[in-house]
C-alpha cells in the first residue's frame, strides 16, 4: 500500500529530494554534481575566451600602433601603402589567434572544482601567451624583412690592418 501517492518505479524527483534532506537537521540541501560542473566548466570557457581575446586585441593595437613607424620607413616614406599592409597584418593576426583560441577552447577534462578550473585556464592561456609571442616575433621578423629589402646595400668596408704580435699600447697609467 502506498500512502503518500508516488509511484515506486518513477525517477525520483529534485522535489522530492530536497523535501526529503530539509527533514534532516545540519544536511545542506543535495544539489546535483553535474550542474556544479556544469556550471564550473562554463564560467572557465567564458573567462578564458575574455581573457584571451582581450590579450589578442591588445597585442593587435600594439602591433599596429607601433609597426606603422618601421613599415613607412620600409615603403620609402608612401603612408598610404604602409597603413594599408599594417591594417592586412593585423586582420591576418586576429584571425590566426582567434582562430587557434576557438580550436583550444574545447577540453576533455572533467572540471568538477575550482582547482581543476584555475588550473585548465592556465594552461590554455600559457598557450595563447606563447601563441601570442610568437606570431609578435614573427611580426618583428617580417617587418625587419622588409625593411631590409628596401634599404639600399651596403658598400663593403675595407679590412682593419693586423695588429702586429709584439705592437705596445702606451697609455699613461695615473700613478
Amino acid at each position: 500500500m502506498n500512502m503518500f501517492k508516488i509511484s515506486l518505479d518513477a525517477p525520483i524527483k529534485l522535489v522530492y529530494l530536497v523535501f526529503e534532506h530539509v527533514q534532516t537537521r545540519g544536511e545542506r540541501k543535495m544539489v546535483p554534481q553535474a550542474n556544479t560542473a556544469n556550471d564550473t566548466i562554463v564560467v572557465t570557457y567564458l573567462v578564458y575566451l575574455f581573457l584571451s581575446i582581450g590579450l589578442t586585441v591588445w597585442v593587435a593595437r600594439t602591433l599596429h600602433k607601433r609597426g606603422a613607424i618601421f613599415l613607412v620607413d620600409a615603403f620609402h616614406g608612401n603612408a598610404q601603402l604602409a597603413d594599408s599592409v599594417n591594417h592586412l597584418l593585423v586582420v591576418g593576426f586576429y584571425l590566426i589567434n582567434i582562430g587557434f583560441v576557438s580550436l583550444a577552447l574545447k577540453t576533455p577534462a572533467i572540471i568538477n572544482n575550482s582547482r581543476s578550473a584555475i588550473e585548465l585556464l592556465s594552461d590554455k592561456m600559457g598557450m595563447v601567451l606563447l601563441i601570442l609571442g610568437g606570431m609578435h616575433f614573427f611580426n618583428l621578423y617580417v617587418f625587419s624583412r622588409i625593411r631590409q629589402g628596401s634599404q639600399p646595400p651596403r658598400r663593403p668596408m675595407a679590412p682593419q690592418p693586423p695588429v702586429m704580435p709584439n705592437a705596445v699600447l702606451n697609455v699613461p697609467v695615473a700613478g
